[in-house]
Formats: C-alpha cells, structure tokens, sequence
C-alpha cells in the first residue's frame, strides 16, 4: 500500500478555519476584493451561499487579476487555455509548491523513495513537473528533468534514459507509455524485460480504466493516477484500488447538480467545484471547475479522503443517439476496444450517426471483437472500428527522427572537422533527411488520411443538409 492513513481527520472547525482564511488571502486580490467584501464563514452553509467563479471569471480578470500576494512572494507563473485561446493565469509560491510536492510524497512514500530514479515527462511549462523536482530534493528520489515538449529529450531518448538510468518511475501524461512501449517494440525492446519501471505516475488527461489495465500489463507496473489543474494545483492521486481520492487538506471540493447548484447524493453526477485551501499565490473561491465527476462510496482501501470519478468536461459531452455520453466512457470504451486487438493505439471520431474508432493493428486483425467490445460498453449506440497498420495513427519512427537541439553558437570552424554551419538557426537545430522509403511511407499515410478526412467532411456536409 502506498498512501499513508495516518494523518488525523480535520475537524469541521477546522475545515471552516482553513476555508476563511483561503477566503481572507483570495480578496486580497482584484478579482475578489468586491465580490468577497465582508464575507466570513461561520458554517458551510456561508460557503454556499457565495457566488461561483467561472473560467470566464479567470480570463476577464487578466494576468494578474488573481494574484493575492506581492511578486516578491511568488516564485512560478503559469497559463492554462481551452480552445477558445483565451488564458487563466495562476500565480503560486514556494509555499504553495512545498504544501502539494510534501503531500504528494506523504501519500506515495513507496514510489517516491531515496535513491528511485524518477524519469520526470511532464511538460515544465505545467506544475506537475516542478513537483516531481521538488519532491526529489526533498528526499522523494532521483528527478530526471526530461519533459516531453522538449526537443532536447524526445521520445527515444527518453526511452534510452529510463533503460540507461534504471528508472523505476515514469511520470507524465498518459500518452507517454503508449508512445514509448510503441517506439520499445520498433527497436526490439521489452518493456516489462528490460526496463525496471514500476510505477506509471500519470496526469493531465483521462486515464480510463480499460487503458489503466493494459498499462499495467504490458508494463508490469503500478498506474497511479494524478489529477488537479493549473488553476486548482493537486487535487488528488488514486489509491492502489484504483479509486481517485481528493486531496481534503489542499482543495474543499462540492459535488453540484448542474440545475440546482444542491450537492448530489453518494453515487450522483455533478459538477466539481473547488475553494483552495493549498494555493496563497492565487487562491480561488467556489471554482467551477466544468469537471463532471461521479460520488463514489468510501473506498475499500480504508483511505478516509472523499472518493470520486472525473467523468469529462461539461462542454465536452457528446450525444449518439438518444445517449449522452462523457469523454471518459468513450475513451474507456475504445481503449478495450484497441485492447481487444493488443492494441493501445487508438482514435476516437465522433460522428453525426455514428462512433468512429480508429485502431493500429497487425495485418489481418478483423474488427469483430472490439466491435462486440464497443457495443458491449456503449450499448446500441452506432460504432464502426477502422483497423489501420501500425505507424498510420502513430508514427514511430517520426519521433524516433527529432531533430537534434545544439548549444546556440554564433562561430564555426570549418577548418576543423565536424558540421560546417552558416547560420544561427543552423548552429542550434540539426533537422532529420527522411530516406526515400520513409518519405513514400510519410505521402501515402498523409494521402490515405486525408482521404478520410475529405469522405468524412462530404458526408458531414450531406447529414448538415438534410436537417435543414
């Protein structure tokens, strides 16, 4: 077991105590000062009362509108955007970092453990990074600092470094092991064999649990699931039954009946909202988070901490049909489905009449069995299954091909042997030459996509017309 239970319950009292005080930071800052005026919390029921913050709250407020302490205090910046473009921007203190980085390593003590190398994936524009670093200096092992948006570190030398250091941690986005057991198999190289991970720590997107199970199989390792957001820092890590556990002593969160704004039952759909209690640099008050998550019972794990199931944003449901459906039964759904074929590449396409999911298998794979496997999960909602060949969804050997990141230099030497470079962007970036067989592999899949691409956009066009 992984989480330490030891930690005594907070008391209501002090539950309210940490929740004025968050209340008293938060109008400290513009977005608060008016409409946090007076407020003082003397049962929950004050709490309640209060107006919600929404994105659109965060985005009018500008850059430094949520900021509550001077930038002398603050230590990290950081943006978070949807597809609109627009930013949220979060402003956090060392404090902030050391109150997520100690609670992260109290409830893991196991993965994050003296000398464990951690091969830290997380992109370091995010937070979650950081506290894989800070987690290591604070005796929680040893960080390797290779986030994945990183030329410098792509995928297969990403690879080279878990098998070279013996990592036994890898943290990062869910796509990470799929993309690194792909690149693994292209090279000959078992995961499970020759690697001594043993713990996938993963944040940032949904990890559904059809996926979690082919995770931990084909790596041999422990999934561990790591949620929060850049505005809300961590919310919570799931425990060893799985189960997402939220993070009481960083984050009160409400489970709200999107029509009534009443907190829902234990079993019940609502959305979360969160008031941090962890976060001075930019506290937030009855966050809507626009997460739809599922109140689950106490966990069997013993672990007292609220147990819940982040089911998808509330603007990212989809209808099929007369079903409605959340982005984690979908990919939950398509992940057995790719697994049915011993696949973990997958894509999901949501169409007007139907679920189209896209799945890299080996010649010959027929597409009866995730079909029934589909049908299984959604019920009679339409699905078809489009079976492609390896490297058509992910292109292995794309990323093995980076381009190769320098020292910037502004001197070469062609006296000398080596690279003879004319100009800036040369000295700093060397780009791959695609063999000729390569570069047909690359026209035909582009060709072939954008086949789909124009058949799928025809018929979208057609259905448009007809429900005119």
């Amino acid at each position: 077991m992984s989480q330490s239970h030891g930690r005594p319950a907070a008391t209501p009292d002090d539950i309210l105590a940490a929740l004025d005080a968050t209340i008293a930071c938060a109008r400290r800052s513009a977005l608060y000062a008016e409409r946090l005026a007076g407020a003082r919390l003397r049962t929950l029921d004050d709490l309640r009362v209060l107006p919600l913050t929404t994105r659109a709250d965060l985005q009018r407020a500008g850059a430094h509108g949520t900021r509550a302490v001077p930038l002398s205090q603050v230590v990290h910046y950081a943006e978070s955007s949807g597809t609109s473009g627009a930013t949220n921007s979060t402003w956090l203190t060392a404090a902030d970092f050391d109150r997520d980085a100690r609670a992260l390593h109290a409830r893991h003590p196991d993965v994050f453990a003296p000398g464990r190398v951690i091969l830290n994936r997380f992109p370091f524009m995010a937070a979650p990074a950081h506290l894989i670093q800070l987690i290591a200096r604070q005796g929680g092992g040893v960080a390797i600092p290779a986030g994945n948006i990183n030329w410098d570190v792509p995928f297969p030398r990403a690879l080279e470094l878990a098998q070279s250091t013996g990592a036994q941690v890898l943290a990062g986005m869910p796509i990470e092991p799929v993309v690194l057991e792909e690149i693994a198999r292209a090279r000959g190289i078992d995961v499970r064999r020759d690697l001594a991970l043993d713990t996938l720590f993963l944040g940032g997107s949904s990890v559904p649990p059809a996926l979690q199970r082919r995770l931990a199989r084909t790596w041999g390792a422990r999934v561990i699931e790591l949620y929060g957001s850049t505005e809300t820092m961590l919310l919570g890590t799931s425990c060893a039954q799985g189960t997402l556990h939220l993070e009481a002593a960083l984050a009160f969160g409400e489970i709200l009946e999107p029509s009534t704004g009443q907190p829902v039952a234990e079993g019940g759909e609502g959305l979360l909202v969160v008031t941090t209690i962890g976060v001075e640099g930019s506290p937030l008050v009855r966050y809507d988070t626009g997460d739809v998550v599922r109140r689950l019972p106490p966990c069997p794990c013993g672990d007292p901490r609220p147990a819940i199931l982040v089911l998808g944003r509330a603007d990212e449901a989809v209808t099929l049909g007369n079903r409605r459906f959340h982005a984690h039964a979908l990919l939950d759904a398509a992940a057995a489905a790719a697994d049915a074929l011993d696949s973990g590449v997958f894509f999901v396409v949501v169409l007007p009449d139907r679920l189209l999911v896209r799945i890299e298998a080996a010649p010959g794979q027929a597409a009866g069995e995730p079909v029934a496997a589909l049908r299984a999960a959604l019920g009679d909602v339409p699905v078809e299954v489009e079976t492609v060949l390896p490297g058509n969804l992910l292109d292995v050997e794309l990323l093995c091909r980076s381009p190769h990141v320098y020292k910037p230099i502004v001197l070469s030497d062609w006296t000398r042997p080596g690279r003879r470079v004319l100009t800036l962007v040369e000295g700093m970036i060397e780009w791959p030459r695609p063999s000729a067989g390569e570069g047909r592999r690359w026209l035909g899949r582009t060709w072939r996509t954008a086949r789909l691409r124009r058949h799928l956009a025809r018929r979208l066009a057609v259905e448009s017309q007809r429900t005119r």
